[in-house]
């Protein structure tokens, strides 16, 4: 099941130096929110999959190359000097691939804890994704998310779905401080992937 606490915490231990994100972290922390996504129907089943996939490669260049990937910056270091970044095989754009749907999860989750118990979801993920995701979608992919999301269950199945016997009171009074520090691993990319002209790829 889902875990609020391990993605605060892997979040947190992301935070290196002033403005660096630990890869390992980044992807641990992604790794359990993909049991979050797995839990939103079938269309996310197959996100997941390709987010799964993602982060699999991320921590398959730290375990071969640590000294070059152990971080965000020195991962994107390297492979700009290299002449990695569109090889086909780049962890530099396998990141910004995640960071575009980290920030889908952010807001999404930051609607959530505002909702009640049997409040729709489904207008939170609709917009949040109209917002982040949808920018980079095909139109097709974007109808298909969009109508895929209307079945989404109130706050309350969700959360029960995602969290098993975890106190869903626990659980709201935690989100806050994830979603922050998520937020926080999420700027630090943001910026690094900009500083380097890579956020703005296709």
């Amino acid at each position: 099941m889902f875990s609020v606490a391990a993605v605060q915490n892997a979040f947190q231990e992301a935070l290196v130096n002033e403005d660096d994100v630990d890869v390992k972290n980044y992807a641990l922390a992604y790794q359990e929110l993909c049991k979050f996504c797995s839990q939103l129907g079938r269309l996310f089943g197959f996100v997941v999959s390709d987010l799964e996939e993602k982060i699999g490669f991320l921590n398959q260049l730290v375990t071969e190359d640590e000294q070059n990937f152990s971080t965000v910056q020195t991962m994107i270091l390297h492979e700009i000097s290299k002449q990695l970044v569109f090889s086909g095989r780049s962890g530099s754009i396998t990141l910004l691939r995640l960071h575009r749907g980290l920030e889908f999860i952010i807001l999404f989750m930051s609607k959530l804890v505002h909702l009640q118990p049997d409040d729709s979801t489904k207008h939170c993920a609709q917009e949040a994704y109209s917002k982040t995701l949808a920018r980079h979608h095909t139109w097709i992919i974007r109808n298909g998310a969009l109508f895929a999301m209307k079945f989404l269950p109130c706050q309350k199945v969700l959360y029960n779905q995602t969290i098993g016997d975890t106190s869903v009171e626990e659980t709201l009074k935690t989100m806050p401080e994830m979603i922050s520090k998520a937020s926080m691993v999420h700027e630090r990319v943001n910026n690094l992937l900009l500083d380097y002209e890579i956020l703005n790829i296709p």
